[in-house]
């Protein structure tokens, strides 16, 4: 790649090389037969059941997650049935299966100190915390929890891609953000790439044909005042990380709420704390989802 006269990628090469379809990393054939699945009326929980039990990790990592403490079911969950019937429902467990089966995708060596230990757990722990988040929601149109699950993990794949297509520059990246942790992620991000991860993320998840609440989430997560279509998907994730702040997990910018968004979304800054509380309290559970996925 040629850098440009400040010695930084051009946007219209990052563009280039992220729209070639030679380059984008293929999406796992799991994930092909779930994201079918999701836009098929007639499919149902068996089907759903069938194709996960093809991946021993993803049917692992559903039954952890439906065994973790913030569900608090009753009773020892033994098969991924149990937790796709009893526990998690058909939407959720698909969106969750969707997304977990997209972290196959990247095949990247560590980024620097970043890490993608770091990363997935970050991913996770929003993810949850999106879910939870949404059950509080009071203002219309309610947000799908499995949704708002699939929004938060995958709100930060554009990190994944910068490394899959420019392994140096992410490791420059890490190491920039690292040593000038006071300023935003993504302006960093655009001084040194000429694009952020929101844009890049959502130009992978649009070519791979997610749905349009993800891309707006994954596209607009750093935008409080952002007003359009889907608003409430990206609200929630930016919720989700400010709240993930306190406790020194992701990259937003501030710990604060703020509270037109709040309003907007109907929710709470005390619903917000107890679902943040609800979240760290199953940690050891989200730990363990998030050391499966490849580093």
């Amino acid at each position: 790649m040629t850098p440009s006269d400040d010695g930084h990628l051009a946007i219209a090469e990052i563009r280039q090389h992220i729209e070639a379809t030679t380059e984008l990393p293929a999406m796992p054939e799991i994930a092909q037969a779930l994201l079918k699945l999701a836009n098929d009326p007639g499919g149902n929980l068996q089907d759903l059941v069938n194709i996960i039990e093809h991946d021993p990790s993803i049917a692992a990592q559903i039954m952890r997650y439906a065994r973790s403490a913030f569900f608090a079911y009753g009773a020892e969950i033994t098969s991924l049935q149990q937790a796709v019937t009893a526990v998690l429902g058909y939407g959720l467990s698909l969106d969750i299966a969707i997304g977990l089966s997209l972290g196959k995708a990247f095949n990247i060596p560590n980024f620097g100190s970043m890490g993608l230990y770091p990363f997935w757990r970050h991913a996770v722990y929003s993810a949850a915390l999106c879910q939870r988040l949404s059950c509080n929601i009071s203002r219309p149109p309610r947000l799908q929890p499995g949704m708002t699950f699939l929004a938060g993990l995958l709100h930060n794949f554009g990190v994944l891609l910068v490394a899959h297509l420019f392994r140096r520059e992410a490791l420059q990246l890490a190491q920039r953000i690292e040593t000038d942790a006071e300023r935003p992620v993504v302006d960093i991000e655009r001084e040194m790439l000429g694009a952020d991860h929101q844009e890049i993320g959502a130009w992978l998840l649009q070519r791979w044909n997610l749905q349009k609440e993800i891309v707006i989430s994954v596209a607009e997560h750093h935008h409080p005042h952002y007003t359009g279509e889907h608003a409430g998907y990206a609200h929630t994730v930016l919720v989700a990380d400010r709240l993930l702040k306190r406790h020194d997990i992701g990259d937003a910018e501030s710990d604060e709420l703020p509270e037109e968004l709040l309003t907007a979304l109907g929710l709470s800054v005390e619903d917000a704390e107890a679902a943040l509380e609800a979240i760290i309290t199953a940690g050891p559970d989200l730990e363990l989802l998030a050391r499966q996925f490849p580093a």
